[in-house]
């Protein structure tokens, strides 16, 4: 079972306390909120002191449906190659019946974002890196680096393939840049059946334009399983309720391990 250690509790307690904004309850209905800024003047892409929230109900990086961009590549103009399309096409003829997601292993760094549950954004600037803490899934969180260190050589016999690969962010103004590589092949890594090769680079671009959204944006780079590198992107929306209609808005413990609530989906045919 994952946990958040205790000593990790007290650190982000005190990123926490360094924050400029001032504690507010949720705001009238016409209100826009501006964006939460650190007191060294970085934005902050997380819950901010006297808040409630989370963020969550996001899109997809293809199509332009709901929240994905209007800029968006629609399904059939996907760079996908030839063998990746098959695979493709046949996930959604079987109604994704082999979704690893489905059966509590972990999903890929997008199809997180992407997931019922939603998450939080904890940053830790003394340490040089970024938590995202996800409610979905197996309950799990991804770290970024914002060291300065080198992405993974994915050809190094001591490189070990991931299920989120390995990140490393990097901040270009008001945006969080994040490249990640050294994925295994055990996941699908965004909503939508896309596959994908332990070729696979992604490069975010996360910014928080105001205090209820969070702009993400994706360039997927994989010659082994796509003709070209494409971008795609969503807006996630911030989250003043819990899922179950309360004003406790706050991640609530779910393990689809113990309470799997997708297994209607699933099929042996």
């Amino acid at each position: 079972m994952n946990f958040i250690p205790r000593s990790l509790i007290w650190q982000l307690t005190g990123v926490v306390l360094t924050l400029s904004l001032h504690a507010t309850a949720q705001p009238d209905v016409d209100e826009v909120m501006p964006t939460p800024r650190m007191a060294n003047g970085q934005i902050y892409l997380g819950l901010s002191p006297g808040q409630i929230g989370f963020w969550g109900s996001s899109g997809r990086i293809f199509d332009r449906r709901g929240r994905a961009h209007q800029t968006n590549l629609l399904s059939e103009d996907l760079p996908l190659q030839p063998w990746a399309r098959a695979v493709w096409e046949h996930r959604q003829e079987n109604n994704a019946k082999d979704d690893p997601h489905a059966r509590c292993l972990p999903a890929g760094i997008v199809r997180l974002i992407q997931t019922v549950n939603g998450f939080q954004v904890l940053q830790q600037p003394e340490l040089n890196r970024v938590y995202m803490v996800f409610g979905g899934g197996i309950h799990t969180w991804r770290v970024i680096h914002t060291d300065g260190r080198p992405l993974v050589d994915i050809n190094d016999p001591d490189t070990i393939p991931t299920y989120m690969g390995y990140s490393t962010g990097h901040w270009e103004g008001d945006t969080l840049v994040v490249e990640t590589n050294g994925f295994n092949e055990k996941t699908w890594f965004a909503s939508g059946s896309l596959p994908s090769t332990r070729y696979m680079h992604l490069t975010e671009r996360i910014s928080r334009p105001d205090f209820e959204t969070l702009r993400y944006e994706l360039t997927v780079d994989d010659p082994g399983a796509y003709t070209r590198p494409w971008t795609g992107g969503f807006d996630v929306a911030w989250n003043w309720t819990g899922w179950d209609g309360s004003d406790k808005a706050e991640l609530h413990e779910y393990f689809c391990q113990d309470n799997n609530l997708d297994v209607m989906h699933m099929t042996n045919e």
